[in-house]
């Protein structure tokens, strides 16, 4: 009767440890190791903001000291760079999420609004901690003629317009499928042409 129940200890003893590793191999296999950006949202909340500030670029002289009339090129905003930063408290908790790299339409601050949606149009950046620049996507460029011997000179402002906006990003895990959410805040930086001045005078 005693090695009957010392058979049986030992099966069942053999039984759970059998059950405690299939419980640790499930555990292994619906661990995330992979996330897949599910969306991500926009809102400009209290502490957000869209601040803008006119530059006067330094003036531009043309002459055209030939005898036939040529054309000039001009477009101030593109010598300037935009900028796209996302911030997030734990970089280390952010990283694992992005590991696929990700891009995202950002806020231009041409709307404001409270509360959290979804943005379709504006400017495609990576969704990175790291800054990333890119030249102005909202510029105009100015073709002027100069008539022969004639010297022309060229005033303009840009405007530089930099947001602050909260974003919440959606990631779906690879294996369990659950949905992760994370806050933080995006800075932005854009530029585009403002007014100009042209005036021509003969060259003496």
């Amino acid at each position: 009767m005693t090695q009957i129940k010392e058979f049986l200890r030992r099966g069942l003893f053999t039984v759970i440890v059998l059950c405690s590793a299939a419980a640790c191999s499930n555990n292994d296999e619906n661990e995330d190791t992979n996330y897949t950006l599910d969306g991500i949202q926009w809102a400009m909340l209290n502490d957000d903001k869209v601040e803008e500030t006119v530059i006067n670029i330094m003036p531009e002289i043309y002459e055209n000291a030939s005898s036939s009339t040529i054309s000039v090129t001009i477009d101030p905003a593109m010598d300037y760079e935009q900028l796209s930063q996302f911030y997030y408290d734990d970089s280390k908790f952010f990283q694992p999420l992005n590991q696929t790299p990700n891009e995202v339409n950002v806020l231009t601050g041409e709307l404001v609004f409270n509360d959290f949606r979804y943005v379709s149009e504006g400017p495609v950046v990576p969704f990175t901690l790291e800054e990333y620049a890119y030249p102005p996507d909202n510029h105009i460029e100015e073709t002027l003629t100069i008539p022969p011997y004639h010297t022309l000179y060229y005033n303009a402002t840009v405007i530089k317009r930099e947001v602050t906006a909260t974003y919440r990003a959606y990631f779906i895990g690879n294996n369990s499928n659950e949905r992760i959410e994370i806050t933080g805040k995006w800075k932005g930086t854009f530029y585009r042409n403002d007014k100009s001045l042209i005036r021509l005078e003969k060259m003496e």
